[in-house]
């Protein structure tokens, strides 16, 4: 148990990082971190389904208002570890005045299990990850996150989730 307990902290420490005193109303060229949440489950054939909470963290560049480009790490339900490129699309140009906005991401990567198994990485596997997602800023807080949808493909198995990150 403490040793998923410190594999979260890690994976989330880019948080403090990305902690910066700027605003969040559009999106900047430069460094950018999103961290976040995602619930979804397996559908494995003739086995049961699972429940999947994966938790990610994504550092890149931003390119424009609409591109940017980064890489990241994840893990499901503490069991794997993913590590992946993702590209991302705003589907609209980013000013301060405009609040909300949605956009498209893919994430391809691999994973390697931590737990499962006989030796440790037994299970692995590719990650495709296309993301539909809707991204919103809110003033007071000074504050960018996003909700999104992604039909992903995880070694092989359909994992629809559903997920709540925060831009930074």
């Amino acid at each position: 148990m403490k040793s998923k307990i410190a594999f979260l902290i890690l994976l989330l420490t880019p948080v403090v990082i990305c902690a910066q005193h700027k605003s969040y109303a559009k999106h900047n060229k430069g460094y950018f971190c999103d961290v976040g949440v995602a619930f979804g489950g397996t559908f494995p054939k003739k086995n049961e389904p699972k429940a999947i909470l994966e938790v990610f963290t994504t550092q890149g560049y931003q390119f424009s208002n609409t591109f940017s480009l980064g890489a990241g790490l994840a893990t499901y339900n503490t069991e794997t570890i993913n590590i992946y490129l993702q590209l991302r699309f705003n589907l609209r140009d980013i000013n301060e005045s405009r609040t909300h906005y949605t956009y498209i991401a893919i994430r391809a990567g691999y994973s390697w299990s931590t737990w499962t198994g006989e030796a440790w990485g037994d299970d692995k596997g590719p990650i495709v990850d296309p993301r539909f997602g809707w991204s919103f800023y809110t003033k007071a807080a000074n504050l960018r996150w996003s909700v999104f949808a992604a039909p992903s493909f995880y070694q092989f198995h359909f994992v629809p989730k559903i997920g709540l990150a925060f831009e930074f």
